[in-house]
């Protein structure tokens, strides 16, 4: 890139980059902070954060465990054993990925509640899921996929010359996981581990649905909110939350930037990897077909609700749900849905392949910051960052403003740093003669970006474009604070209708919901010829 004095064009690009950064991601970040003001002193030392926190620890702790021990053993299933339906297993795995989270807490009520179709129904129990075991079980559910996806992709690029060379020195299957396999799966293990603990630590809908008295911080901030309208101690224990986050993706980072674990040299290998014995394979082929089992029975649940009267009670088959969820103001919702989703998911995805071009291939002062400023986005959890959007956008001066717009502005840069993290990483598998090749013939900066890197980018555009359109039409806890009746979507209306006891109508909303993140997927696999990827995803 050349001198920017030199390039008007290129200028005013990074200029109105950083002008929207400033104000779309760093400054409602600091109206939360600063919000509180002199009241975290007397909030602080009042102490009813405490437990929250505590209790907050507590479930990251839980859940991050078993989420990972069985993205681990799942991962590991999928890469080194033969067994059957791998496929099929692969599948099912990655459904919670395309639903939101609290969609399990959801069917978990269903299926394991006071009245649930197996508590109750099969068993003929009574007993109370709320608490912190029905968070734990259903937040191992919600995230463990995110686990497996970093753990097998960390495993399927290990060298199996390692562990071939291992085994023909005299070493079992035992001590070839344990000396080779297992210490080169350390950086997706410990990115696995790390990455679900800020989503578990943030999610605020399963532990809203299930917590019951088991208040989290994310549940703590909502009701001080929408209970007693306190938005300084609301922001106060958003903070709190920032903060903890901030700590695990500062680890995250460091992990990431940390020790070398090559395994992938310039030399190509065909060399299979090991067999593992027997009774392994079909041991991890029960495990996967258990949880594959579980997974549909969540789902499954959810479809049979849908189609029918009064599941569990009456499951005569029945459209109704559905022709309620296309009328009124539900059918506003799913039109918003698809609105926001689609309008967050072209702009964000446009903007991330900008600013990482400006970033990557310039040469001013300062990128590293705002290279910084774009990932942060990544560490903040969706309930501080909605409740910042509501408090620096919330003023009469603003009310020209439709919360429709607002609420897509919020998902575009809650959003930007999987697309912008792609763009990078594309960018840094092409070399720089490529471009600066078209500049030397005369072309502007601008122009070799538009004709040279941009079609080259088509893969990383696609990541940013479907992950962020799943997150776009997942997310509840960004938008929960944002939205007004005409500008409602199907997350906040699948809530309410939940909490209204109202099965029918959110399980329709679901199953459309999860409907139209495959159809994205399925459309942009067809037109990528089937190299689609899905990034990391949350909500």
């Amino acid at each position: 890139m050349r001198n920017l004095q030199r390039e008007p064009g290129v200028l005013l690009a990074l200029l109105a980059v950083i002008a929207l950064v400033l104000v779309f991601i760093v400054y409602p970040q600091v109206r939360v902070v600063v919000t509180p003001g002199t009241a975290y002193v007397d909030f602080l030392s009042a102490g009813s954060w405490v437990k929250p926190f505590l209790n907050s620890l507590q479930v990251m702790a839980l859940s991050t465990t078993t989420a990972v021990l069985i993205g681990f053993v799942f991962a590991y299933a999928m890469v080194y054993t033969d067994m059957r339906w791998k496929p099929l297993f692969r599948l099912i795995g990655i459904l919670p990925l395309l639903s939101p989270p609290f969609v399990v807490a959801a069917s978990y009520i269903l299926l394991f509640g006071p009245r649930g179709v197996i508590t109750y129904g099969v068993f003929g129990q009574t007993i109370s899921i709320f608490g912190l075991g029905g968070i734990w079980g259903v937040q191992t559910i919600a995230f463990f996929p995110f686990a497996y996806q970093l753990i097998a992709d960390v495993l399927s690029r290990s060298d199996a010359r390692m562990e071939q060379a291992a085994r023909n020195l005299g070493a079992g299957p035992w001590s070839v996981f344990r000396t080779v396999t297992l210490p080169l799966s350390r950086p997706g293990l410990g990115a696995a581990i790390l990455t679900t603990a800020i989503y578990v630590v943030e999610d605020f809908g399963n532990p809203a649905l299930v917590g019951g008295q088991f208040t989290v911080l994310p549940t703590q901030a909502y009701g001080l909110i929408s209970g007693f309208g306190d938005l300084p101690s609301a922001a106060a224990v958003s903070t709190i939350l920032l903060s903890l986050a901030l700590a695990l993706y500062l680890a995250k980072i460091r992990l990431d930037g940390g020790q070398s674990f090559v395994t992938v040299s310039g030399r190509a290998s065909s060399m299979p990897r090991p067999p593992v014995p027997a009774w392994l394979s079909w041991a991890c082929f029960a495990l996967c077909a258990a949880l594959c089992g579980m997974i549909l029975l969540v789902y499954g649940s959810l479809v049979v609700s849908a189609f029918t009267l009064t599941f569990p009670v009456n499951t005569s088959f029945t459209t109704s749900h559905f022709e309620y969820v296309f009328s009124g103001v539900n059918g506003v919702a799913l039109r918003n849905t698809l609105v926001y989703g689609l309008s967050a998911a072209a702009f964000s995805s446009l903007f991330a392949l900008l600013a990482a071009w400006l970033v990557q291939r310039g040469a001013w002062s300062g990128r590293r910051v705002l290279d910084f400023l774009l990932i942060m986005p990544a560490a903040v959890p969706g309930l501080f960052f909605g409740i910042g959007y509501a408090t620096a956008f919330n003023e009469a001066w603003l009310d020209w403003l439709n919360r429709g717009v607002l609420i897509i502005i919020s998902m575009i840069f809650w959003n930007i740093p999987v697309g912008y993290q792609a763009a990078v990483a594309g960018l840094r598998q092409i070399d720089r003669t490529m471009d600066e090749a078209a500049t030397s013939l005369g072309a502007s900066s601008l122009r070799g970006f538009r004709d040279v890197l941009l079609p080259m980018l088509g893969g990383s555009l696609r990541v940013g474009f479907v992950t962020t359109f799943v997150r776009a039409v997942t997310t509840l806890s960004v938008v929960i604070f944002l939205f007004t009746p005409g500008t409602t979507v199907a997350t906040i209306r699948i809530f309410q209708l939940v909490n209204d006891l109202d099965w029918g109508g959110a399980t329709a909303f679901t199953v459309i919901d999860i409907g139209m993140a495959i159809v994205a997927l399925s459309v942009l696999a067809v037109l990528a010829r089937g190299r689609i990827a899905l990034g990391a995803a949350r909500a």
